[in-house]
């Protein structure tokens, strides 16, 4: 991951290209002062003296809430707030394997289930987004976020528009539904893997109706993806300010679920 994409915890919170989710999700949990393994296990006081009883193996400290089976109607988000956006320069998403160039789209807001928020150095429940284009098709797609939201229980998001999957039709939020779909790295996910989300989406019985608060009333028209992740970084200072520059220096406890 480029140094120009994240500076750690002083300068930008989240990646701007996601090469390997993997390392950027640890990158992640590094900004927000938390770890994987810090949250998963206690540190081994013990490395330095082999030999002798290691405290910790018996204080295994915090461990990460099990993941829920998903996709489920109990743990879809509630959608907090809605702003469409246009993207002047466009760029390519790493939330899907295809890589689509993504012009347009929408920030959002959610407040989630902190089992399938918590930070995890593995594959994780798919954030998925569907809705209704002006043509009456329905599209889907892969949501790219830019913190956990662990603590907080607010993540923020951006749905892309992806003008490989747009066949002429513009996309719409009407019939809009968020949902956590089956654990994959986004980076593996391409049109067919999300078709047959869609199709688990519907046989758990995940459908539209939520009512979101639409940010504004014109769209935000951003220069490029460094903009975008600016905007979002802002998002995140207000609604997840545990993952702000203000607070990340520690390692927070594992909270109940929200």
């Amino acid at each position: 991951m480029s140094s120009e994409i994240i500076q750690m915890k002083n300068e930008t919170m989240a990646p701007k290209k996601l090469n390997n989710f993997l390392t950027a999700n640890v990158i992640a949990c590094c900004i927000a002062g938390t770890s994987a393994i810090a949250l998963g296990q206690a540190v081994n006081s013990g490395q330095n003296n082999p030999g002798q009883n290691n405290p910790g193996q018996n204080n295994p400290g915090p461990a990460l809430p099990a993941l829920p089976a998903t996709p489920s109607i109990d743990t879809v988000p509630m959608i907090v707030s809605l702003q469409p956006v246009t993207i002047k320069e466009s760029y390519a998403t790493d939330f899907r394997s295809e890589h689509q160039q993504v012009s347009s789209g929408w920030l959002m807001v959610i407040r989630g289930d902190s089992r399938i928020l918590a930070p995890r150095a593995l594959a994780e429940p798919l954030l998925l987004a569907s809705g209704t284009g002006a043509d009456g098709s329905v599209w889907i797609e892969s949501v790219e976020w830019f913190n956990h939201g662990f603590i907080s229980g607010y993540r923020v998001c951006f749905i892309p528009s992806t003008a490989q999957e747009k066949s002429g039709a513009d996309r719409t939020t009407q019939g809009l539904r968020v949902w956590f779909g089956s654990p994959k790295l986004p980076e593996s996910v391409d049109a067919k893997a999300l078709q047959s989300e869609l199709k688990e989406a519907d046989r758990a019985g995940i459908v539209a109706g939520i009512a979101v608060k639409v940010e504004g009333s014109a769209r935000k028209v951003l220069a490029n993806r460094d903009e975008l992740v600016t905007t979002a970084n802002a998002l995140i200072a207000r609604w997840a300010p545990d993952e702000s520059q203000a607070g990340a220096s520690t390692v927070p406890a594992v909270p109940a679920n929200k």
